[in-house]
């Protein structure tokens, strides 16, 4: 078998493995959805949200609104901020919080834990065995 025919049959096989099996990545970072009321910007998908990172209400919260540099609450199942904010920018920060504190950093799967020893804060993957100190960028 030359290596012509060998490259013509690996694209038949690859045509034939159906369409949601193709798919490498199973984890999304989720996209904000906001209302806008005067001054101020309520991100109405929270619960979504940290469902599909699997981090607590608490700990998400600390952060981003650190990160966002505002105040904010929890109102029912929404987060009030208080400020009006862009999706891009929101957005941006759950990834980036998604980076520092869900993803692994060396088989880049969301099977994470948070860990705390004495005064550090370690990511423990679940998937591969991976931990590694979390250091806030």
């Amino acid at each position: 078998m030359d290596l012509y025919d060998y490259k013509k049959l690996l694209d038949k096989v690859y045509e034939k493995i159906p369409e949601n099996v193709k798919q490498s990545a199973r984890f999304e970072i989720p996209k904000v959805e906001i209302r806008i009321e005067s001054k101020n910007t309520f991100i109405t998908n929270l619960n979504k949200i940290l469902n599909t990172l699997n981090r607590d209400k608490k700990h998400f919260m600390g952060i981003f609104l650190k990160k966002a540099g505002t105040m904010g609450e929890i109102r029912g199942q929404q987060l009030f901020l208080k400020g009006q904010y862009k999706e891009q920018v929101l957005n941006r920060l759950i990834e980036n919080y998604t980076k520092t504190y869900v993803l692994c950093n060396i088989c880049n799967k969301p099977d994470t834990q948070i860990q705390r020893e004495g005064k550090k804060y370690y990511l423990k993957c679940t998937a591969c065995g991976a931990r590694q100190e979390i250091k806030e960028k």
